[in-house]
């Protein structure tokens, strides 16, 4: 095994700087969870299958790696490992011996075939976290079954809380995989702290399934809240009646809520007649929509400027749609350096975006690493070719 010496990253220290993690997954959820970690500060060792996280050709990319695979493994080193090998079962048991944290994304029943379910990994190190992610959790009627995102947002009724009465609506992006993997750090976190008190690491189950319903409650569900007084229909209205708003050359925001915001886009526009009309409607997701009408029927006559001019004189919120490339260029984007270009050894220059929390003490928390080539590490982390 590698000395402390070889897991150094020589980067700025972090707050997680000496914690260990060991990441046995693939796709997006654990991933971005253990990239988390590791631009905290953690040394995270990715232990990839011989011919690596699926991700890595996710989309054919004509590099060496696709982007969203770069986008989630930075600051990590690669060790391949076929685990059905005895051989490569005992480097991994070795690499977890000196490890703080493990996690992994296998479906319920792989690691008890592999050999390495959690009674071998908590007598491997008593100290050691074990998190397992997985599509619909450890046990129940569907814990086999295989899941994906778009998956668990069928199941747990987001999409259909975002669609409309015509069809549900999956969310564009990796929505649920993302939260998951938010939930897993998060619960690692809490592990580490109560190991300090008790010395002991624990086990973990966390399912993509559980951690959606717990994101999708409070305004998804919020019609489900009130057992004893639950409305027939079960969408939350309200939220789906707050959409962007056409103006004469693109297209904005206006999230007026509180009574002087509302008060505000009708001085800010020189409606105020709307006001009996508007305090007339009780039903919110009714005057949300009627709002968002009145609001566009004098912003398509108006720039995307001049709206944005006259809200903020009024203190109302409201914003801009902008694309990707207009993002990067924003002026409280630049100030607050959210991007960095740096230079990959195989991919040339790699913009990446940082940790968005601040350390007042110690400055930005950059990313600290680039994404790994395939068992680029195997030397360093197990100290033989």
């Amino acid at each position: 095994m590698s000395s402390d010496e070889s897991w150094a990253n020589g980067s700025a220290v972090g707050p997680l700087t000496g914690v260990r993690v060991v990441e046995i997954a693939g796709f997006m959820s654990v991933p971005f969870a253990a990239m988390m970690l590791a631009d905290l500060g953690a040394e995270v060792v990715k232990v990839e299958p011989p011919r690596g996280d699926p991700f890595r050709r996710f989309g054919r990319p004509r590099q060496a790696m696709s982007a969203v695979f770069a986008n989630v493994n930075r600051g990590k080193r690669s060790v391949a490992l076929d685990l059905k090998d005895e051989s490569d079962r005992a480097h991994l048991l070795a690499v977890l011996r000196e490890a703080d944290v493990v996690l992994s994304n296998w479906r319920p029943g792989v690691a008890g075939r592999l050999g390495l379910d959690d009674d071998v990994l908590a007598s491997c190190n008593p100290r050691l976290v074990r998190v397992y992610v997985s599509g619909f959790g450890a046990e129940g009627p569907d814990a086999a079954k295989p899941a994906f995102d778009s998956v668990i947002q069928a199941r747990s009724g987001m999409a259909w809380a975002q669609g409309d009465d015509q069809a549900p609506a999956l969310t564009v992006g990796y929505l649920v995989d993302k939260l998951t993997a938010a939930m897993a750090a998060q619960a690692t976190l809490a592990a580490l702290y109560e190991r300090t008190r008790t010395g002991q690491g624990v086990a973990i189950d966390l399912s993509m399934f559980d951690a959606t319903a717990y994101i999708d409650f409070p305004e998804l569900l919020a019609m489900r809240t009130f057992v004893d007084d639950e409305p027939g229909d079960a969408r939350n209205r309200q939220m789906s009646a707050n959409r962007p708003l056409r103006a004469a050359d693109g297209w904005l925001v206006v999230t007026a809520v509180t009574g002087d915001q509302v008060r505000g886009a009708r001085a800010a526009l020189g409606r105020p007649d709307w006001a009996d009309e508007l305090m007339a409607e009780r039903d919110g997701a009714r005057l949300t929509a009627r709002l968002a009408e009145r609001i566009e029927s004098q912003t398509r006559a108006r720039t995307v400027a001049e709206c944005l001019d006259v809200f903020e004189r009024h203190d109302v919120p409201a914003a801009e749609c902008v694309d990707p490339d207009e993002h990067l260029a924003d002026a409280q984007t630049v100030h607050g350096e959210l991007y960095e270009i740096v230079e990959h050894p195989t991919l040339g220059r790699v913009r990446e975006v940082r940790y968005p929390a601040r350390w007042r003490d110690r400055g930005l928390l950059r990313g600290l690493g680039r994404a790994p080539l395939l068992d680029a590490d195997r030397e360093r982390v197990l100290g033989s070719p």
